[in-house]
């Protein structure tokens, strides 16, 4: 709204100052519209946003980030209930849960082994068919990032049910960020990095088996 006082200022000011010049169209409205125009070309200022919206990561992301354990190991589930992460178990890169031979304690219960399973949605669980897979059976803990407008529960084909847990991603500072990088140094750095070579061989070839 400033803005366009001092454009109409500064026009009005034109008008007044050069009434009768060829430049100003001879007080032709057309022309004054047209210098008016490009006076506000010329003053409109652009702001920056202060906040952008945070980029919706894929699972393979959200995987990554869970077993670097970029999120903590401790949390709160949807029921309330404090959850403790002891082992992250191990990537799973085939069917079925994400992370297998996992640990946590609820309430600061006894370990509780079993799998973890992470989606960027509660709705997941449901919509891609774990509920009735005998592979997710084993399920102690279910993670994503987004709520739905609705209650989405996690039960397994027994009817168990599994403890939710919903990451806030605004904890990193470059959550879910577009310069990600593609790669970083993972847990498996430190035993490895004073190994001799052939050794660090022998143990990524027994990996790969």
């Amino acid at each position: 709204m400033r803005l366009q006082r001092y454009a109409q200022h500064r026009a009005r000011s034109a008008r007044s100052t050069f009434p009768h010049c060829d430049a100003c169209g001879k007080n032709d409205p057309m022309s004054l519209a047209n210098r008016y125009a490009d006076l506000l070309d010329t003053v409109r200022i652009r702001e920056r946003a202060l906040f952008f919206p945070l980029r919706i990561p894929n699972e393979l992301e959200l995987q990554a980030r869970w077993f670097a354990g970029d999120f903590g190991k401790h949390f709160v589930s949807l029921a309330g209930d404090k959850i403790d992460i002891v082992q992250f178990g191990t990537w799973n890169r085939e069917a079925g849960p994400d992370f297998r031979d996992a640990a946590i304690r609820i309430n600061g219960s006894d370990p509780i082994r079993g799998c973890i399973e992470l989606d960027v949605s509660d709705r997941s669980w449901e919509t891609h068919g774990h509920a009735t897979n005998p592979a997710f059976e084993e399920t102690v803990l279910h993670v994503f990032i987004e709520r739905s407008n609705r209650e989405f529960f996690t039960r397994t084909r027994s009817n168990r049910n599994v403890s939710q847990v919903c990451i806030d991603p605004t904890v990193l500072p470059d959550a879910f960020s577009a310069n990600v990088p593609l790669a970083r140094p993972g847990r498996c750095q430190a035993p490895l990095k004073d190994l001799p070579e052939e050794r660090v061989r022998s143990v990524l070839d027994a990996a790969a088996q």
